[in-house]
């Protein structure tokens, strides 16, 4: 008997106007395989995996949709190899997630996640698994999901990424995951032996290093830029933003050279950049995540070249003299602040590594 056979699939997860619940009827399957473009003719469900779906009850329709079934029977030769088979045995897998775009910006897919994730761990699971596409791979990592694997082609020969979603209080209250609030009433304490192992697997594998995406606290849809602009005036982010660089390139170009002067940051708007450090992989950037901001703020040459990791890449880069076109100056004490509070929540992640 598998992991998943011990889900209650009567159990639904409200959040506002979403509902997340396991599809047990023809009238749900069918729409959710319309949603994904597959046939709506069969209905006939896959006995080792879960069909789940959220519904937006104020429209009474499905809006998203997967599969989850037990780790160790789907993952195969799947790209988990840094997942030892204990862990697997109590894990779920997820797949072939589908979604409306237009519901890309709500609460639609947290609350999926989140009722796939509750019911692993009522189930006595450890965590959560699935591949994603580099496109999708911000979108996974700003709800708590993150890299258990290196960027690599599957089957079809696209991109995956392979990744993990722990019950890891420290991280999700890092990142201001919208996963969290859904998580009230989980042992957090129950966990901390394969959450140690995961921060033990990143040490190993700096790769597997990822860059900040935090979710806001205080806005319905996310910007890329967020971060940087939250604060300002009107005036003071029409200013920074009109004075900063758009670059577009192809998968493998170098932005940034290492000991390059540090005179500009950026962030990724689109796409996959990658870190490196003489040579070597350390650490993977997704929608939203910033970098160059160490080497900015201490006026320093670049530490490590920013190289673009997929095939449509865009960054937005602010030069120095951005900072001078502010006309207020709360608006520069604003930019300082949000700078240094990038910086600050990379040291708390940096240091949750190395303890």
């Amino acid at each position: 008997m598998g992991l998943t056979s011990n889900i209650a699939l009567e159990w639904d997860l409200w959040i506002g106007p979403f509902r997340a619940f396991f599809v047990t009827s023809d009238e749900d399957r069918i729409a959710c395989q319309k949603l994904s473009g597959g046939s709506a003719s069969s209905t006939a469900p896959n006995p080792q995996q879960l069909l789940v779906a959220c519904q937006d009850t104020r429209k009474g329709r499905l809006v998203a949709c997967l599969n989850m079934g037990d780790a160790k029977q789907q993952a195969g030769d799947s790209p988990f190899s840094f997942v030892p088979e204990t862990y697997l045995e109590q894990a779920t897998l997820l797949s072939d997630l589908s979604f409306e775009n237009t519901y890309l910006d709500t609460p639609a897919l947290p609350v999926l996640l989140s009722h796939c994730f509750v019911e692993t761990l009522k189930a006595g699971g450890l965590c959560l698994l699935m591949t994603c596409d580099p496109g999708h791979y911000s979108i996974y990592k700003r709800l708590g999901m993150r890299p258990v694997g290196g960027l690599q082609k599957n089957g079809t020969a696209d991109f995956q990424i392979p990744m993990i979603g722990l019950p890891d209080l420290d991280y999700l209250s890092i990142i201001h995951s919208p996963l969290l609030p859904m998580l009230r009433g989980i042992r957090f304490d129950r966990y901390k032996r394969i959450c140690e192992w995961y921060y033990q697997l990143v040490r190993d594998h700096k790769e597997l290093q990822i860059g900040g995406s935090y979710f806001p606290e205080d806005q319905n849809n996310f910007k890329g830029h967020h971060l940087i602009t939250e604060g300002l005036s009107e005036a003071g982010r029409k200013a920074l933003l009109s004075d900063a660089i758009v670059i577009t390139c192809g998968e493998g170009e170098t932005l940034i050279k290492e000991n390059d002067g540090g005179k500009s940051f950026g962030y990724v708007r689109k796409g996959l950049v990658r870190i490196e450090i003489k040579g070597q992989p350390v650490v993977l950037l997704g929608e939203g995540d910033i970098f160059g901001e160490i080497a900015f703020i201490l006026h320093t040459k670049r530490s490590a070249q920013v190289i673009s990791a997929s095939s449509e890449t865009e960054v937005v880069l602010f030069r120095e003299s951005a900072i001078d076109h502010l006309e207020l100056e709360s608006d520069r004490t604003v930019l300082w602040r949000n700078l240094a509070q990038v910086l600050a929540q990379r040291v708390v992640m940096t240091n949750k590594m190395l303890t």
